[in-house]
């Protein structure tokens, strides 16, 4: 019996030798404290460029995407389609109906609400979307005229016609 507990005395030995490494081992590495306290990088700021247009304070926005129209600028900066108005009445020598790219649309400070510039998968998903190809009209069979002869001969165009008997 003596030699039963002699090995159970080395195992919990050589377990408790282990953890004691483990233990040990990592509380050799250095730690590294992130800056402030965070373990996550702040979010990077993004300045939209201004203008002060006729005394009016305004973020611009550059139009990249043919997807575009005056109404998704409109919602995604200041949260309505409606402002869509102000926005022509605010931007100089807008076509407001036909948005290119490079077009500048001013969003006065008064409404904006999202600092963050317009993306290309809102674009798409609230956008015009792109205009389809004209399908070709599906030609359907003449009706059945009943000016044909029983006999297979053509009609003639001009002129009396004949009927068979």
């Amino acid at each position: 019996m003596r030699r039963n507990q002699g090995r159970r005395f080395r195992g919990w030995l050589l377990l408790v030798l282990v953890a004691g490494c483990l233990t040990a081992c990592s509380a050799l590495k250095p730690k590294l404290d992130p800056v402030g306290g965070q373990s996550k990088a702040p979010p990077r700021k993004v300045v939209l460029p201004s203008v002060n247009y006729q005394g009016v304070f305004c973020y611009l926005h550059n139009v990249r995407w043919p997807e575009e129209t005056l109404a998704v600028i409109a919602r995604w900066y200041t949260g309505k389609e409606q402002n869509a108005r102000i926005l022509a009445r605010v931007t100089p020598n807008l076509r407001a109906n036909d948005l290119r790219k490079g077009d500048v649309v001013f969003i006065p400070r008064e409404l904006f609400r999202h600092n963050v510039p317009l993306t290309h998968s809102y674009a798409r998903k609230h956008g015009k979307t792109p205009a389809s190809a004209p399908r070709p009209a599906t030609q359907t069979a003449a009706p059945p005229d009943d000016d044909f002869p029983e006999d297979g001969t053509r009609p003639v165009p001009y002129g009396p016609r004949t009927y068979p008997d």
